[in-house]
């Protein structure tokens, strides 16, 4: 009954996400909230969208460079008008995209400004791999601190 219950959801968040992608694809987003440093929330057609940033994932709030991350994405998308690329969606029901500003990939830019670490785990785009090391290497954003913790291994140190 699980596995039933499993596939099925499955199979309902493939269909709303590609409808939604299709018709996210088509239109340009208003961004209405920014969420945190990989989060973001949007209005296409008077209905409201969750949006992760794909690829990347930045400090959670209450760890180092968390409010700096947020605040930077803020300045770059706070009621902006965007273009989404959605990609998937994820296992807390929001799309996972990249974020486009007049041409500009603003996923990248977390990553360059030393904002977001890439996520390894869901790396589809392999360079992003050289503006992380580079900002890392200058210690540029949250790479200025000694022993930053990705966020993948801060929140799995929580729920221990």
């Amino acid at each position: 009954m699980k596995l039933i219950s499993k596939y099925y959801v499955s199979l309902i968040l493939l269909v709303l996400s590609v409808t939604v992608e299709a018709k996210l694809e088509a239109d340009i987003a208003q961004v209405l909230r920014v969420v945190d440093g990989d989060s973001i929330t949007v209005k296409v057609d008077q209905t409201n969208y969750r949006i992760r940033l794909a690829e990347i994932d930045a400090p959670e709030m209450a760890q180092p460079w968390g409010k700096e991350s947020k605040s930077a994405l803020r300045e770059k998308l706070q009621d902006k008008e965007v273009a989404l690329e959605v990609i998937d969606a994820d296992r807390y029901g929001r799309l996972v995209a990249m974020v486009f500003l007049n041409g500009r990939q603003i996923n990248r830019e977390m990553v360059e400004e030393g904002h977001a670490w890439v996520y390894l785990e869901y790396l589809r785009d392999d360079s992003l791999l050289k503006p992380e090391a580079t900002a890392k290497r200058k210690k540029i954003g949250l790479w200025g601190f000694e022993g930053a913790i990705p966020p993948w291994e801060w929140r799995k140190s929580k729920r221990k």
